[in-house]
């Protein structure tokens, strides 16, 4: 009971923070600008930039190219995953100097007011929405469920390709050519003349 009452507390600090961020965005991107130059970048420099420069980039990683606010805000991911690298004590390595209690506390602290910051922001917002068709499998089920009969109606359409997770129903692989169209309207003909009118 004491432990769910203590996480009460926390959890209205972090709604009031994350409503306050919302509120005054513009002077909070400008305190995270100025602490990103302030701090960070030379926290960058002193701890990993030794490893990860725009000439050596170890793990195909580069934060040299994070001059400002901007360049960081167009590319979050190395930042989530610095996150975990310092809470697992992953990175700097064993063997390179290592932050303070503090600078690592500041450090994170302002990785997760970019993130919450980025978060709210972005907000209702899908991202780009790619329109897609139906892949020939869910194609020729459709046309079975709605027909009760099993017409492969796209037995002539080419294969459908596989985007880069190996999935023939992702929409970036989707792609649909005027000669596909052709034949889509040619199934569609082909579905239609097994069509029976009945006095029903």
């Amino acid at each position: 009971m004491s432990a769910r009452l203590l996480t009460i507390p926390a959890v209205c600090a972090l709604v009031l923070a994350i409503s306050s961020f919302a509120e005054g965005s513009g002077e909070d991107w400008a305190n995270i600008r100025k602490e990103y130059e302030k701090a960070i970048l030379p926290l960058v420099g002193k701890y990993c930039i030794k490893c990860h420069s725009t000439r050596k980039h170890k793990g195909e990683l580069d934060l040299e190219r994070f001059k400002g606010l901007a360049e960081v805000r167009a590319d979050l991911k190395p930042w989530q995953k610095m996150i975990d690298q310092l809470v697992n004590d992953e990175m700097p390595p064993k063997k390179s100097p290592q932050p303070s209690a503090v600078e690592q506390k500041r450090l994170l602290g302002w990785i997760d007011s970019l993130l919450v910051g980025e978060a709210r922001e972005r907000a209702g917002d899908p991202g780009r929405v790619i329109l897609r068709r139906l892949n020939n499998t869910e194609y020729n089920n459709t046309i079975r469920d709605l027909t009760g009969l099993k017409l492969d109606p796209t037995r002539h359409f080419p294969v459908d390709g596989a985007a880069g997770e190996g999935f023939t129903n992702t929409g970036a692989s989707l792609v649909l050519s005027p000669a596909l169209l052709n034949k889509y309207l040619d199934a569609a003909r082909e579905v239609t003349s097994h069509l029976v009118l009945t006095p029903e």
